[in-house]
Formats: C-alpha cells, structure tokens, sequence
C-alpha cells in the first residue's frame, strides 16, 4: 500500500471552491477556474462557440487567461430553452489581483453576445509566496 501525503492546497483542488458572481476567487498557477455560464435560447438550430476570458477591462478587454473556442448547439425552439454551458479556463503563473472575467457566444449569425463583465473578480497568486520571515528569538544552549 503506498501511503500520499497531501498539502492543504492539494485537497483544495480536490475539492474545489466555489464562488458565485461578484465575489472574488483566489486560485494560484496550474490551477484551473471552471465557469459556469446559463443562457435561454429560442429561434431556429444554430451553432457557434464560448469564449470566457480572465483579464483587466480597460479601454478595452485584455485577456490573460482563456478558455480557448467551446462549440455549442443550440437547438430549434419556439419557446427560450435553458442551456448550461461549462468552460474551464487554465491558470499560469501569471501573479495578480483584480483580474475580471466575460463570456461570449461567437460564431452565430448577428453579431457576438455578451455578458456583463464581472470586474475585480479573481485573484492571481504564486504558487510559493512567504511572509513575515524574522528572526523570534536567540538563545544560548
């Protein structure tokens, strides 16, 4: 029997954490933030793509982290249909806070849609980071 040792940050992962929008994640490099995403669709079959960014909204989105293309189906319907979408987002060791995330469906006919963008939403930390190392004392033996 071969016995594992785990860190803390090992059963994290394990377990995973959660956080519902507006409220901030921290997660470090080689971690993996899985979105969620909800939408209603009616109208004709279509397909396209998920995209889901992490980055800094400023003049523009800048994206840091991406989920990469996600194709999706949506089927026809003459009444808006609920759909779960799924998007994993993998995390280097890019150290920083604040960061926010948006979604898009691409690739449809008409133009992109969009999410609201969550701002300050996820936070970036080394994967080794140490504070307040000091000497505590000193004695002679």
């Amino acid at each position: 029997m071969t016995l594992r040792s785990f860190t803390v940050n090992d059963l994290i992962k394990e377990i995973g954490v959660a956080a519902l929008p507006g409220e901030k994640l921290t997660v470090m490099g080689g971690d993996t933030v899985r979105v969620h995403l909800g939408v209603e669709y009616r109208g004709p079959a279509i397909d396209g793509a998920v995209w889901v960014a992490i980055g800094r909204q400023n003049l523009g989105f800048a994206e840091d982290f991406v989920s990469g293309r996600i194709p999706v189906h949506f089927d026809a319907s003459f009444d808006f249909v609920p759909y779960e979408i799924t998007a994993d987002i993998p995390i280097w060791d890019r150290p920083g806070t604040n960061y926010d995330i948006y979604a898009k469906i691409m690739e449809i006919p008409g133009p992109d849609i969009f999410t609201g963008i969550l701002l300050n939403v996820i936070d970036v930390i080394s994967a080794a980071e140490f504070r307040n190392f000091q000497i505590t004392s000193y004695d002679k033996v």
